[in-house]
C-alpha cells in the first residue's frame, strides 16, 4: 500500500503542481502547508506498516487503516486546481470525507498498538490527553460541534480558502475533533453513546439545511448559489448516513445488552 501512496504523489503531483491552488495566492505558499501534510502522513503510514509487522493486525483492521490512508492522499490532492477555491460542493466534500470516512476508518482499524510498538513513549505521551477525553462520548460530540460550527462560519471559511497555512489549521482542528469522537464513539455502546451520534447527525444536519435554504451566498458573493446548496445537500444527506449508521450499530448493542440484563434479572 506504502508503494501505491509513493506512486500516486509521483503521478498526481507534477500535473497538477503548475496549477495548484489557483484560487490561493502564490502556489509556494500552498505548497509547503501540503508537503507538511503528506509528510505528516507518510510518517504515521510508515509506522503502521512497521508496527504491523511486529504487531498483527486483523485483515479487517489491516485494510481500514490503509483504505484510510489512500481516501487521505485524494483528499489531500482536492484543493490542487483550485477546486476548492471556486466550489463550495468540492470543499464540503473533502470535509465531510475527513469527518464521516476517513476517521472513522482509522478509528476501526485500531492503529494504536502498532504505533506505539514503532514510537514507544513518546507517541503514548503525545496520545494520552486525547485518550483521556474520548471517555467521555457527549464531551466529545460537543468539541466536534463546536469545531464543525466555528470553521463553517462565513469569517473563518472565507480566511481557509484565502491562506493555506488557515486552511491547514482548519484540517488540523477536524480531524483531531473527529479522532476523538469516533475513538469515543466506536468503543462505547451506551445510551450516552447513541445520544453523541444523535446530537451530531442533528447539529450536521441543521447546518447542512441552513446552507441549503439559504436564500443568499453566504460564503463569497462570487461563488454559484446553486453550488451552495448542493454543499448543503452533501453535509445534509450522504455525510449524515456514517453518523446513522453508527447509531442503528450503537443501539442494536446496546438494546441487546440490556435485554440479556433484564432476562438475567428475571431468571434470577
Amino acid at each position: 500500500m506504502f508503494v501505491i501512496f509513493v506512486l500516486l504523489v509521483a503521478v498526481v503531483l507534477p500535473a497538477s503542481s503548475v496549477e495548484a491552488h489557483d484560487g490561493i495566492k502564490g502556489v509556494g505558499d500552498a505548497w509547503l502547508p501540503f508537503t507538511i501534510s503528506m509528510i505528516t502522513l507518510m510518517v504515521f503510514w510508515c509506522m503502521y506498516g512497521i508496527g504491523a509487522r511486529r504487531i498483527s493486525s486483523p485483515i479487517e483492521r489491516w485494510l481500514a487503516f490503509n483504505v484510510a490512508s489512500l481516501v487521505t492522499v485524494l483528499t489531500m490532492l482536492i484543493p490542487l486546481g483550485g477546486w476548492v477555491e471556486e466550489s463550495s460542493a468540492m470543499h464540503m466534500i473533502q470535509h465531510m470525507l475527513i469527518m464521516a470516512v476517513i476517521m472513522p476508518l482509522y478509528m476501526l482499524a485500531r492503529p494504536l498498538p502498532q504505533w506505539v510498538a514503532v514510537g514507544g513513549w513518546p507517541v503514548v505521551w503525545l496520545l494520552k490527553p486525547l485518550l483521556y477525553f474520548s471517555r467521555y462520548p457527549m464531551h466529545t460530540a460537543f468539541l466536534q460541534g463546536v469545531i464543525i460550527w466555528f470553521w463553517h462560519t462565513p469569517k473563518f471559511y472565507n480566511l481557509a480558502l484565502a491562506n493555506p497555512w488557515w486552511h491547514l489549521i482548519e484540517h488540523i482542528c477536524l480531524v483531531l475533533g473527529a479522532c476523538v469522537f469516533w475513538w469515543s464513539v466506536l468503543n462505547r455502546r451506551t445510551a450516552v453513546t447513541l445520544l453523541a451520534l444523535l446530537f451530531t447527525l442533528m447539529h450536521t444536519g441543521m447546518l447542512g439545511a441552513l446552507l441549503t435554504f439559504a436564500q443568499i451566498p453566504l460564503y463569497n458573493d462570487s461563488r454559484d448559489f446553486n453550488d451552495q446548496q448542493l454543499a448543503g445537500l452533501i453535509m445534509w444527506v450522504p455525510a449524515g448516513l456514517p453518523y446513522l449508521i453508527a447509531a442503528i450499530w450503537c443501539s442494536l448493542y446496546w438494546f441487546r445488552d440490556t435485554d440479556g440484563a433484564v432476562s438475567f434479572w428475571r431468571d434470577s
